[in-house]
């Protein structure tokens, strides 16, 4: 079994000044800094652009982006942040449990990112931007978060639908010029309370990823936002059905259309879940949990780190209470930790334990 670090980090005051706190911090990590900056100035227009459309739906983080700039004596058109090809593939499966279905009435998402930890930020963040809503979840592209949870009890978290959007090699390309993922989720957290806030938020707003984003709030509302092409279906949960799903593919009639197929692992994966939660069972927190302590393909945290997808986070977030439970890595193979939104950890690093397993061939296998 291999290790690897990850990292906590606790970030507090204005937007430019958490900007110039994470340029400070970074500068121990070379590697991280050889991912965050470009050998040279993104494309004038492009820069431009991008820069508008986090202005209009991210207010605030262009001045981060400024302060880590600054604090780097560097220009902010250096950060690959700004250039969409940053988009990094990844799977996922993702969960809402409504009251109806609980033990203790509350409202509970499950979450793994699967991806690779090379590949991978690896570091949790408490962000407190003055002015918006604190939350807690895990970087992506060092500004932007692949998921969280909000002082609110609002949650967001994010899966690709079907192959992810970029201009990296085995990616689709982009159809439509728009904001990406990573950017999305952090706009939704830092600006909105609820599910219909977050509905209401993503309104007009150019998307440019193939996504499936589940949307959850404490009072026991969740939506589902599937996007693919240009495409935007919004599924409302049922609060009868109690919980709400969604792994690497889409599950709208009107999405389904436009996909070429679809992996026959996130079937899989969408399927232990489907077959998990739709029993007339309450669940208890502890049996929401142990459902992530099941491997593929008798489950959803998956070991396949050297394909690029391996869980490297799993959260089990109470959106009632406020708190998360976290485990860097597979949850299999590393402890769980406890946390409210707001808090941080009692330290910056951790190391985290990678176990490989091939699934063989078939874990490509395309279906339609």
């Amino acid at each position: 079994m291999n290790s690897i670090q990850a990292s906590i980090s606790y970030l507090k005051g204005t937007s430019y000044e958490i900007g110039r706190l994470q340029g400070e911090e970074i500068r121990k990590n070379p590697n991280a800094m050889n991912v965050i900056l470009s050998s040279e100035s993104i494309d004038e227009t492009k820069y431009k652009d991008t820069k508008q459309l986090i202005d209009q739906y991210v207010p605030g983080l262009n001045e981060e982006l400024q302060g880590f700039a600054d604090s780097l004596n560097i220009k902010p058109s250096c950060l690959n942040f700004f250039d969409e090809t940053l988009l990094q593939p990844g799977g996922c499966s993702l969960g809402a449990v409504l009251p109806s279905k609980t033990s203790d009435g509350k409202t509970y998402v499950l979450r793994n990112y699967d991806l690779s930890p090379a590949i991978s930020d690896m570091r949790l963040c408490t962000t407190k931007v003055k002015g918006k809503y604190s939350h807690t979840g895990f970087s992506v592209s060092y500004f932007g978060r692949s998921e969280g949870l909000n002082e609110e009890g609002f949650c967001v978290a994010f899966a690709s639908c079907g192959i992810p959007v970029g201009k990296h090699p085995g990616m689709k390309k982009p159809i439509l010029k728009g904001l990406q993922f990573m950017v999305i989720v952090r706009a939704l957290l830092e600006n909105c309370k609820d599910v219909e806030e977050g509905i209401t938020y993503l309104g007009n707003m150019p998307i440019g990823t193939n996504m499936n984003l589940l949307l959850s709030d404490a009072k026991g509302n969740v939506a589902l936002v599937e996007t693919y092409d240009g495409e935007k279906v919004v599924k409302r949960g049922n609060k009868k059905s109690g919980f709400l799903i969604a792994t690497n593919h889409a599950v709208m009639p009107k999405i389904m259309k436009l996909e070429d197929g679809k992996l026959e692992q996130s079937e899989i994966r969408y399927n232990f879940l489907k077959n998990n939660l739709e029993s007339n069972d309450f669940f208890t927190k502890n049996k929401l949990q142990q459902l992530m302590f099941n491997e593929y393909p008798n489950g959803v945290t998956v070991h396949n780190f050297e394909e690029n997808f391996g869980t490297v986070h799993s959260i089990l977030f109470n959106l009632n209470d406020k708190q998360l439970d976290i485990s860097f890595g597979s949850p299999i193979n590393n402890k769980i930790y406890k946390l409210k939104v707001g808090e941080t950890l009692p330290f910056n690093e951790l190391e985290v334990f990678i176990e490989n397993s091939n699934y063989g061939p078939n874990f490509w296998k395309l279906i339609k």
